[in-house]
This record gives C-alpha cells, sequence and structure tokens, in this order.
C-alpha cells in the first residue's frame, strides 16, 4: 500500500514552498497527496450564511492549490478537504490518516500563513504521524547549499528513532549523515574557575561515546553511508541551526502523540523550528 501525504496550503508563499516540496517527496515516494485547507473559525461569526461563505472560499482556495499541484508534473493521485474549525485540531485529526504532514513557515525567526505561527510547532506536537515543516527557498546570498543530512543525538529513545530515520533518509538520498551531539561544561555561574581542563576532558569524552553509541550499528546496516560525527560546545538550537544551515533536511525526534523529547524541550522545540535552517522532519515514536 503506497504512502500518503497530506499537505496543509493557504495560497501563501511559504505554502507554496511545503506544497513544491511535499510533491518532490510524493514523487520519488510514489506517495499519493491530499491537499488540505482549513479556515480558522475562532473569529468567524456564527451564523450560517457566514459559515456557507468561508466553506465557499476555502473551496475554491482548495481547487486553486489542487490545480497548481496538477500543473507542476506531479503525476500521483492528487485530492483536496477543505474545512472550517481550528487549524491545529483539523490538522491533528487529519494526520491519523496520514504517512507524513507536511507545513510550511518563513526561514527567519517568525512564522506567517493561516496556518503557521506558533501552530507549527504546537502541530508537530500533538500529531500522529511525521510532521514535515518548510522554509521558505534560500536565496543565494544566504549561502551554498550543504548536501547531508542533519540528525541531532542525545542518547535518548526519540533520538534513537531519529537516528534510524535520518540514516535511511541519507542513504535513500546519497548523502553524508551528519550526526550532531552539543555538549557544554556544567554551568556553574560564578564558578567558573572550578572547570578545570581535567573536567572538560572528561565531559569531553562522555560526549565522543555518547556519539558513538548513538551511530553505532549504522555502517553495518548501510555500508555505502558517509557517517559525520560533530561534537559541539555549544546549546542544542545552536549546534543543529549551524549543522543544518543549507542542509537537505535536518531530523529530530519527539516522544510521540502529545510531547517533545529532551533534545526538544520547551525553548529548543521553538528554537529549532523557528529558525528553521532548513527543511526539518520531526518523527513520531513507535
Amino acid at each position: 500500500m503506497s504512502e500518503k501525504f497530506i499537505i496543509g496550503v493557504d495560497g501563501s508563499e511559504q505554502s507554496r514552498a511545503a506544497l513544491d516540496w511535499g510533491l518532490r517527496r510524493a514523487g520519488e515516494r510514489g506517495a499519493s497527496v491530499e491537499l488540505i485547507y482549513v479556515t480558522d473559525d475562532t473569529f468567524l461569526s456564527e451564523s450560517v450564511a457566514f459559515v456557507s461563505e468561508a466553506q465557499k472560499a476555502s473551496d475554491e482556495m482548495l481547487a486553486a492549490e489542487c490545480a497548481y499541484a496538477k500543473r507542476s508534473g506531479f503525476t500521483g493521485s492528487v485530492s483536496g478537504t477543505a474545512v472550517v474549525g481550528h487549524p491545529v485540531t483539523e490538522l491533528e485529526q487529519a494526520s491519523k490518516r496520514a504517512d507524513l504532514l507536511v507545513l510550511g513557515a518563513h526561514s527567519g525567526s517568525r512564522f506567517a500563513g493561516t496556518f503557521f505561527g506558533t501552530r507549527a510547532v504546537k502541530v508537530a506536537a500533538v500529531a500522529h504521524c511525521p510532521v514535515a515543516v518548510i522554509p521558505k527557498p534560500r536565496a543565494e546570498s544566504d549561502g551554498g547549499r550543504v548536501p547531508g543530512i542533519v540528525v541531532g543525538v542525545d542518547g535518548s529513545g526519540p533520538s534513537k528513532r531519529a537516528i534510524a530515520v535520518a540514516a535511511a533518509e541519507a542513504s535513500r538520498a546519497g548523502v553524508p549523515l551528519i550526526a550532531v551531539y552539543a555538549w557544554m561544561p556544567p554551568l556553574t555561574p560564578g564558578l567558573e574557575y572550578l572547570w578545570s581542563e581535567d573536567l572538560i576532558a572528561a565531559q569531553r569524552s562522555a560526549a565522543e561515546e555518547a556519539i558513538a553509541i548513538g551511530t553505532a550499528g549504522l555502517a553495518d546496516r548501510y555500508p555505502d553511508l558517509e557517517v559525520q560525527r560533530k561534537l559541539v560546545q555549544a546549546p542544542p538550537v545552536t549546534a543543529l541551526v549551524e549543522a543544518a544551515t543549507g542542509a537537505d533536511l535536518l531530523v529530530v525526534g519527539s516522544r510521540g502523540h502529545g510531547g517533545f523529547s529532551r533534545l526538544l524541550l520547551g525553548s529548543v522545540s521553538h528554537g529549532v523550528l523557528q529558525e528553521l535552517p532548513c527543511p526539518t522532519l520531526v518523527t513520531r515514536a513507535e
């Protein structure tokens, strides 16, 4: 049975970037595509006539996006769903029937478009399938592309799942897997003088062991896969964003339905998804 991708659309530039990315990936995978447009009913009048007009406008927008998808050259199955409701709730429900949910967002520090804002983070946290969040295409002046799939390593179960997914992606694409482990010396404000060379060496040794364990077995599974291991003395957001800037894909793990792993808790989850150095895939725990 072929995979099914659901792509959020709203006619914006960010949405089109996600649509283009999702269609390319679906074409490579032989997946069918469902486009979904959600009219936020938060501020809509409750009158039947008003809701009816909102649904009509949604249907027209969806029809335009479906036509765009077919003109793009995608030869697979394309269907569409237009609903009036709360975007996060509707997308969560839609994710139950998808193998991948694709959303678009700005590449800067703020999201844009009907679907986005903090909603992309919320949807990624509650979705029942992996979620890909796609930034606008990078301008030439933003720097060159860096072929590779980047994955965060932290020794947790969700991280192991992310590594497995990232390795499969890198092997399929024929690009390097870049495993990043971020570590910091113990935070003891005012007591920095206690950070001896031995302590720092011990911390680095522990980091080296953790990334070795995290990537163990990949060479046996993917003999031709190039694995680059990067130990970065920096906060996780900084380390991942810098390593993934211009990369093909950044893969991060979550606990599954309901919350992010330690790697993506609180400010880290927001930081990675708001910075979006490249297309970012949030995996689900099995």
